[in-house]
């Protein structure tokens, strides 16, 4: 028995679901003759990048293609065997397990070379490509930019950063989007029509919360479901099958917290425990509302980032008015935290409870600083136009802030209170003392560190101070060398074992513009390692 996805996978154009702009360009070019020898479908898994690349294939190909049309006709010798996967011209190759120069060089470079048997085109269909290896990238580079005119490549991809420059420059590109609730919805409830099967719209709405846009994870969810060998599912049917919170409820408990109710938030979510709700997937759920929220307060219209009905959309969006921006951002990192806690727990609900303490409590996490000299308080580090009162316990003063305080200037008072805890002295040894050792510094450490040679001798001691040792490189590659903890303790030991005092080392990079191309130090750099100027 098929599964749903292949079961029920669109054979036609018109039956492609929110790809809207990639059927349009693609027919138009088959209509008119006008195809690209190399396609690359890109975008999130599940969406139709194989889906369509098949059908472009059964359109090319297809027997009773006339000029105009597009769509193929299903009932060819050709057609049918595009469809069964079995014809000899269409060549799906999966790159995940045929990763290597030699097996592009055989199935695809080689096999390119010759004409297509009973077809028009020879169609090779590349998915997961970004799993080529360097040098199989290579070796396919030159067959996809002047391939023959009997070949077509369609190459899919969910990692488009992962392809090469050079690939993506030579292919006709589709960014796919992921598939819409209304898509979705209409498809489902399709399926089950035709299935003969009754499944209520509420489950479909948790099969389409579930699959995150993605078709056919919706589909092949809902084939489990359908396992039941029930004539009616419900909600209750499908519990141990597609664990779920409701969102409402999710909803709900935010809007707790946010009315600083703590009594109904630590009572709804011991209701929801004891209703059984499986509270990893709820504390997921409530991470996505919390996102939600987030964006909604930018103003951007979230009814692209989540899959919820209009109601739901619009009690986010009221949700969005009654926080502020730090405080939604301290609530997703602590949700993320807690959803790890959850397994470990002794009291399976306790991390959401202690979550639902700390933010419906009417104040921030407590600040605590060291008390110094100058009694430099919390306040001063980040002034509040509200307060409450400050306290002082084992010599450690205590600030709480509340939910409506804001800080200002923040910037300026971290800078001022850093200064005012901090006590740097200056260093002992001079710059010019550095200057006089710093080639026995080099070959000290060369010993060590080899490479470090040329670019520690090619770099400029500006300035010593209470800070550290300022040291000037013209190229942001030698200064993020450098700057590696590794190397730069590497260095402020050999500094240390010669001058007999420790100096912190700071790197930066020249603010002038690098020299023309024949500039002599472009050339070491070059040569260094191992290359040239052209």
């Amino acid at each position: 028995m098929s599964t749903l996805y292949r079961k029920y996978r669109p054979q036609v154009f018109a039956d492609i679901h929110d790809q809207e702009y990639i059927v349009k360009t693609i027919t138009n070019e088959i209509a008119g003759n006008k195809i690209a020898h190399a396609y690359l479908f890109t975008g999130p898994r599940g969406v139709g990048k194989t889906t369509i690349a098949r059908l472009l294939a059964k359109s090319l190909n297809c027997k009773n293609h006339k000029d105009g049309e597009f769509e193929p006709c299903n009932e060819c010798h050709s057609c049918q065997e595009i469809t069964l996967g079995r014809n000899i011209d269409v060549i799906e190759i999966d790159a995940a397990s045929h990763t290597g120069v030699d097996n592009v060089r055989e199935n695809i470079i080689e096999n390119a070379q010759f004409k297509p048997t009973q077809s028009k085109y020879k169609i090779f269909i590349i998915d997961e490509v970004h799993m080529l290896s360097t040098s199989a990238f290579n070796a396919l580079l030159k067959t996809i930019e002047e391939p023959p005119a009997h070949v077509v490549f369609i190459l899919a991809t969910t990692e488009l950063q992962k392809l090469p420059a050079t690939i993506i420059s030579r292919c006709q590109r589709f960014a796919f989007k992921k598939i819409t609730r209304e898509g979705m919805l209409q498809k489902l409830e399709s399926i089950c029509k035709q299935e003969k099967i009754k499944v209520e719209k509420s489950v479909i709405e948790k099969i389409i919360n579930k699959s995150e846009g993605g078709m056919r994870d919706a589909e092949s969810l809902l084939g489990q479901i359908l396992t039941l060998n029930l004539k009616e599912i419900s909600d209750a049917d499908i519990a141990a099958i597609l664990p779920s919170s409701d969102l409402n409820s999710v909803i709900a408990f935010v809007e707790f917290i946010a009315e600083l109710d703590t009594k109904e938030a630590i009572a709804h979510i011991n209701q929801i425990a004891n209703q059984g709700i499986n509270l990893e997937q709820f504390i997921l759920d409530l991470i996505d509302i919390l996102r939600q929220t987030m964006i909604a307060q930018t103003g951007f219209d979230i009814t692209s980032t989540i899959n919820a009905d209009k109601e739901t959309i619009a009690k986010i969006k009221k949700l969005s008015e009654k926080f502020n921006s730090s405080k939604i951002v301290a609530m997703i990192e602590s949700a993320v935290n807690r959803k790890r806690e959850i397994k470990q727990s002794p009291i399976p609900q306790l991390p959401l409870e202690l979550f639902a303490v700390q933010f419906s409590s009417g104040e921030n996490i407590i600040n605590i600083l060291p008390n110094t000299e100058n009694k430099k308080t919390i306040s001063e580090v980040r002034p509040m136009e509200k307060k409450t009162d400050t306290t002082v316990v084992n010599n450690i003063e205590i600030t709480t802030i509340v939910e409506e305080s804001k800080p200002k200037n923040i910037v300026e008072t971290i800078k001022t209170a850093i200064g005012n805890l901090t006590h740097n002295t200056p260093p002992k040894t001079s710059l010019e003392e550095i200057k006089t050792k710093w080639e026995q510094i080099v070959s000290g450490l060369s010993q060590k560190i080899p490479s470090l040679t040329f670019v520690l001798r090619n770099c400029n001691l500006t300035s010593l101070d209470e800070t550290g040792l300022n040291i000037t490189f013209q190229f942001s590659i030698h200064k993020d060398k450098i700057d590696e903890a590794k190397t730069k303790k590497s260095l402020e030991d050999e500094i240390e074992k010669i001058l007999g005092e420790r100096i912190r080392v700071i790197c930066n990079v020249k603010t002038a513009e690098i020299a023309n191309t024949n500039d002599v130090e472009l050339n070491n750099l070059a040569a260094e390692f191992g290359g040239e100027l052209i």
